[in-house]
């Protein structure tokens, strides 16, 4: 098996919630998406690539890949008939809680948790959503964690300690990159989506999102882009179908972001057109993994978009009920 890991080296700075005693947040100041030096880890061999406007240095340590588990031969032909597709997940209504705050402070405070793809995603969103329009983004991601990363950081304790400080009123979540691989759990290595590893990482998920929930805040998922490596794009088009189930179930919006990524055939891309003008812009980083910024700002610009719809319907319901009283 080839094992995929991401390693956290330098941090980047940004506008961190404070929820962490040591991760200190650092004065917000807005710059431009730029390129970081490489940086190796001595206790394995790297291919790293560089990660864009983030101020990290990011690299995924390659030994064999963690396949697919393979479907028992008779499962097609058991396979229970097509149903219907379920209903969208309505994100159309938010907390009385959520909303009593937008009401008081003005603003509209959106939590990002995740891993690298997770501070990508925060840096563009704090983008999209500029403080002066109303909004307040924080960085709650970081670098090499995941939901088969517990023994690196438990994520829900650590986002259950940073609710505390900070709440929000939307949740943003993007995992997933570090979690294409098999782990040890219950005393047992659980294979890439096999139904041990769906059982735990499904358990930690639930948890993590009631976490998200605990202050009110409505959550959205973001789904995985497409990678460059064949096998590993093929693990994240799987975990991707896994969330996006248990999304369903949950009643959180998935959003995905694969076809924001590829080419018009369907293919990974490094260079793509720009939304306004056309124009071919380079949207990846040279490792086949991560984005530059234009490339995360350009797979999240629908949720920039439906955050912009909720936090207007916040906004009008907190003048109503103010109205009321």
């Amino acid at each position: 098996m080839r094992y995929l890991s991401l390693h956290d080296e330098a941090g980047s700075d940004g506008r961190e919630g404070a929820g962490s005693a040591r991760e200190p947040a650092a004065p917000r100041r807005r710059r431009p998406f730029g390129w970081m030096p490489l940086a190796f880890d001595r206790s394995a061999v790297l291919v790293v690539g560089f990660v864009a406007g983030l101020g990290v240095g990011l690299s995924f340590e390659f030994h064999r890949a963690a396949p697919l588990p393979t479907a028992p031969a008779s499962s097609a032909a058991s396979a229970a008939p097509a149903t219907a597709p379920p209903a969208p997940v309505r994100d159309d209504v938010a907390s009385a809680a959520a909303v009593a705050r937008v009401h008081q402070s003005g603003k509209v405070r959106i939590g990002v948790f995740g891993d690298s793809f997770g501070v990508g995603v925060w840096e563009a969103l704090d983008h999209q959503l500029p403080r002066e329009s109303g909004y307040d983004v924080l960085r709650f991601a970081k670098e090499a964690t995941g939901f088969t990363q517990y023994h690196r950081l438990n994520l829900e304790t650590r986002a259950q300690e940073q609710l505390a400080a900070d709440p929000v009123d939307i949740a943003v979540i993007c995992f997933g990159a570090n979690d294409a691989v098999p782990f040890y759990a219950e005393g047992h290595e659980q294979t890439l989506l096999s139904d041990g590893w769906k059982r735990v990482v499904g358990e930690r998920i639930d948890r993590f999102v009631a976490v998200a929930r605990s202050t009110g805040a409505s959550v959205y998922w973001l789904g995985l882009p497409a990678m460059r490596d064949p096998s590993l794009d093929a693990s994240i088009q799987a975990m991707n179908a896994f969330y996006a189930e248990h999304m369903r179930k949950l009643g959180v919006p998935f959003l995905e972001t694969r076809s924001r990524s590829v080419d018009e055939q369907g293919r990974y891309a490094a260079y793509l057109p720009d939304d306004k003008t056309g124009a071919r812009k380079l949207v990846r980083t040279n490792d086949g993994l991560h984005m530059l910024g234009v490339g995360y700002q350009r797979i999240t610009a629908p949720l920039a978009g439906r955050i912009e719809m909720l936090a207007q319907k916040m906004r009008r319901d907190g003048a109503t009920e103010a109205a009321a009283k």
